[in-house]
């Protein structure tokens, strides 16, 4: 399971609560989620031999988005990391090439409800009759068009380990943050004390020497009068 061959050296942007942004520091930890824990239900209907075994990460490919900060950041406490899809794939695949995992990066495809349920037939109906796990995780890569805003970029993991009788809400996978992220960006509406608190974390205790700052999504323009004569 590989899909390296369509990687670029494209813009990938991830919202997430200050919190795990941490985590992923102090750990040194990318998390992997099992589709299970997902919220869309069209994202767990096909069940298969290998369901259990594969993980995956979202990232989004805009910069700027109200939409992104509006759904992924409460009360001020989001945290926009980026980095590349080149810069993604090395890091993840040299952690997990010595544990044997496949491993496929890509980007969402966004369809109608109908010719979201005739792809996914499609796919369905070819594993049923050869079963494939890099055709199966082809179906991680098709929504609605309901979720386009979210111009996903998906990362995907295949762990021919797992367990199928106990399947797990994640996997992690190590990484160094430092090389990894490019920069930090903090939630537009958060008031300066807690973007000052964030950078001093950030900084001071958890090293970080790239930029972070605010993002300036709501700073007023410059203001244009026009004068009657």
């Amino acid at each position: 399971m590989s899909n390296a061959s369509s990687i670029t050296a494209g813009r990938l942007y991830r919202i997430m609560d200050f919190s795990r942004v941490v985590q992923l520091f102090e750990r040194q930890e990318l998390y992997f989620a099992h589709p299970t824990s997902w919220d869309d239900p069209f994202e767990q209907r096909v069940k298969h031999q290998s369901s259990h075994a594969l993980f995956a990460q979202c990232w989004c490919q805009i910069g700027i988005s109200d939409a992104m900060w509006r759904i992924y950041s409460h009360n001020g406490m989001g945290v926009r990391i980026s980095t590349t899809t080149k810069k993604l794939s090395m890091a993840v695949r040299a952690a997990i090439r010595p544990l044997g995992y496949g491993w496929d990066c890509r980007q969402v495809e966004y369809l109608s409800p109908h010719d979201l349920d005739k792809r996914t037939r499609e796919i369905a109906s070819g594993l049923a009759r050869h079963f494939n796990v890099q055709k199966a995780a082809n179906l991680l890569y098709l929504k609605r068009e309901a979720f386009r805003h979210e111009t996903e970029w998906r990362a995907a993991i295949y762990c021919p380990e797992a367990d199928p009788d106990k399947v797990a809400p994640g996997l992690a996978v190590k990484i160094d943050p430092h090389k990894l992220i490019d920069n930090i960006l903090l939630d537009p509406r958060a008031p300066k004390e807690l973007v000052d608190a964030f950078q001093f974390y950030f900084q001071q205790k958890l090293g970080y020497k790239r930029r972070v700052g605010p993002s300036v999504l709501y700073k007023s323009p410059q203001p244009i009068q026009i004068m009657r004569e």
